[in-house]
């Protein structure tokens, strides 16, 4: 950032990252202008002709619109099957698209289906989140049921819609009926009739550990064939739309594929259990809800509140006191980069010598967790014969807990699977039981490579996984411990209801910087990152490495960012858990390690200014009567107009971290230029 000029009341930014301290007491923001034609580059396509996504008719459906009327959903059944469409400010958004499901030894209920009747209601509401991009969220939905009935077996379905300012939300309901106690989900025909033309951005289909955890396309919809959810579609200028799903409970993940001869067209495809079979269900049961996240720019998608309004109120909330967001740091980076290691030896990382560094570093950073990822017996290696509660020989457990409580900071157990599941599930109680008793509230779990459960390797991502997840974060609620979850499921809102479910991977983060050199995340994937894989909640992408080029091991591998595009991270990507993943050698050495002190985990307001989903993207999240705005870009220099019109009137004192005027991604990414600028608006 270059400077901040009064008389225009713009910040004019390239990678940067500003905290704004208020000289009055904050206010709510007003909503923030954008430069004109900020969004012109966004889509090229064409919109989509007169009737090329063909509406269901109103004339013969029922519809339900959301509560400023600018949304419209129409439900009703064509031919026996049931089907829906969204339109959008007058336009087809998603054209007319077939639902249903398969159940084994039963009709397809694709057919013979008809509505019965109706019910209506009106959602409203304002909740507080224990931890979130915003202090308060207003949950507001016009809701519809249709309870339909198949013709010749009379097997009853209810469908449910929920239709917000910002998108749509719709599950399947199998009410409680005669003949329903154990039935099978062999398939989900859940349909999006999408303009082919639309730009999109998605990563592929997959069922391994690893599949979320890819780089971002950027493709036509009609050049995808399959993706993970959530994709992000922009038909026009003016029109994005995020397929996704929320309160994923007891179900298989949902990715889509394509529809052969109909393109723009996906359904759903669950992930299958070992033996082919989708999900088993007993008696009544709600599916996830699948939803539509929608605006007109990019900003829409990230300011968006659908997902957790879709969720249950929260479950667990009695004394909470235990559920703290915050940054942390720990024994990580230094392992990724391979100048210590996770195994016994000689070059051990989690030692208690070291790990006490790292706490030091927490105290002085304001940082309230340590990690210390090799702490545990057998770490590394094999990763064979972990109990998750015999430390390793040059590792003093009580020691360590006694060193970071006497300072404030709380301690990060490191549990990493690695596939052997069941070993897991069936210690959970103990391990737990045992973590409350010495005072640790927080685990970072990981399942990297198999998934081994009933002693079978399966996917990551299907139904018994899933619930194989939700046990853990259970158990974890009993023993009063939050979870920051690796190589597991994606988030769909479940925080909501279960806040100690704070934050997990589901993305290529810092650590692809490592071993993919070259490789590695592409600058343009923090600008595509927040309207896609964070519409699904928070991500534990560990930034905040700002010795970019540090090579301990000579890897021959580095970060593909500058130094302030880690600081821009922060108010850019959101994460309750947060971490400040460089070492405390490289912050010594680095001025700007100042930005990070008492970085906010946690947030009262977010305003994502002016973005091109793959170009550039400006966030400015407000804590207290401080803001912190990150202004990132991809590969190209760009100078962005940023209006201060969010800020409350008054005068605030600027601080700026920004790429120097010498400084460049590939040849000299250290450089960052740091000024205090007086802003009054």
């Amino acid at each position: 950032m270059r400077r901040a000029d009064a008389a225009r009341r713009t910040l004019l930014a390239m990678t940067a990252a500003v905290v704004l301290f208020g000289g009055t007491a904050a206010v709510p923001a007003q909503a923030a202008e954008l430069t004109p034609g900020a969004l012109a580059e966004v889509a090229q396509a064409a919109e989509p002709a007169p009737g090329a996504l063909a509406e269901v008719g109103e004339a013969d459906a029922q519809v339900v619109s959301s509560p400023d009327g600018d949304l419209r959903v129409a439900v009703a059944t064509v031919d026996g099957r049931l089907m829906y469409s969204v339109n959008s400010h007058g336009k087809t958004l998603v054209g007319a698209s077939g639902l249903g499901l398969d159940l084994a030894g039963r009709p397809s209920l694709t057919r013979g289906m008809s509505i019965a009747s109706v019910e209506r209601r009106t959602i409203n509401e304002t909740w507080k989140p224990l931890w979130g991009t915003s202090s308060k969220v207003r949950n507001h939905a016009s809701e519809l049921t249709v309870h339909a009935v198949q013709a010749g077996t009379g097997f009853r379905l209810d469908l449910v819609f929920r239709v917000f300012d910002d998108g749509v939300g719709f599950r399947y309901h199998f009410p409680g009926q005669s003949g329903l106690d154990a039935y099978t989900v062999t398939a989900e025909q859940t349909e999006f009739a999408l303009d082919p033309a639309a730009r999109s951005w998605s990563i592929a289909a997959g069922k391994t550990w690893s599949a979320d955890e890819q780089h971002y396309r950027d493709l036509p919809l009609s050049g995808v064939s399959t993706a993970q959810t959530p994709i992000t579609a922009a038909p026009a200028a003016d029109s994005y739309v995020v397929v996704h799903e929320a309160d994923l409970t007891d179900y298989p993940s949902m990715t889509l594929k394509a529809v052969p001869g109909r393109p723009g067209v996906f359904s759903s495809d669950l992930i299958a259990l070992p033996d082919g079979a989708k999900a088993r269900l007993n008696g009544e049961f709600a599916t996830p809800w699948r939803t539509l996240t929608v605006g007109e720019r990019p900003g829409d998608l990230g300011e968006s509140h659908l997902i957790e309004n879709l969720n249950d109120a929260c479950a667990i909330c009695g004394d909470t006191s235990w559920i703290k967001p915050a940054t942390y740091v720990g024994v990580w980076w230094e392992l990724q980069r391979r100048q210590t290691t996770w195994t016994a030896g000689p070059k051990h990382g989690a030692t208690t010598a070291r790990v006490k560094q790292y706490i030091d570093l927490a105290k002085q950073a304001g940082a309230k967790f340590v990690l210390a990822e090799g702490w545990n017996a057998n770490s590394g290696g094999s990763w064979s014969g972990q109990d998750f509660l015999t430390p390793q020989a040059d590792f003093d457990l009580p020691e360590v807990l006694r060193y970071a409580a006497d300072n404030g900071i709380g301690y990060i157990a490191h549990n990493e699977t690695r596939g052997d599941i069941d070993y897991y599930d069936q210690n959970l109680e103990k391990i737990f039981s045992r973590y409350e008793e010495l005072g640790i509230h927080a685990v970072k779990t990981g399942y990297a490579t198999k998934f081994l459960l009933g002693g079978v390797n399966r996917s990551h991502y299907d139904q018994e996984a899933v619930r194989h997840y939700q046990r853990v974060i259970d158990a974890a609620a009993r023993h009063r411990i939050t979870i920051d979850a690796h190589e597991a499921i994606k988030p769909t809102g479940l925080a909501r209801t279960y806040p100690n479910m704070m934050t997990g991977e589901g993305v290529a983060g810092m650590e692809q910087q490592n071993y993919m050199g070259v490789n590695g995340n592409p600058p343009a994937q923090a600008t595509i990152l927040p309207f896609t894989r964070f519409i699904g909640g928070p991500a534990d992408y560990t930034p905040g490495v700002l010795n970019v080029t540090w090579d301990p091991a000579r890897l021959g591998t580095r970060v593909q960012t500058t130094s302030a595009a880690q600081l821009a991270l922060y108010p850019t990507f959101f994460s309750p858990m947060q971490m400040l993943a460089d070492t405390p050698e490289n912050y010594a050495a680095h001025p700007e390690f100042a930005f990070l002190k008492n970085m906010p985990a946690t947030w009262d307001e977010t305003r994502v200014l002016d973005s091109v989903i793959g170009d550039y993207t400006v966030t400015a999240r407000r804590g207290g009567g401080t803001w912190h705005l990150g202004a990132i870009t991809d590969e190209n220099d760009r100078t962005l107009q940023v209006p201060l019109s969010f800020l409350p009137q008054g005068t605030f004192v600027a601080e700026t971290y920004a790429d120097a005027q010498e400084t460049t991604w590939k040849g000299d990414p250290l450089p960052v230029e740091i000024r205090k600028t007086l802003v009054r608006w």
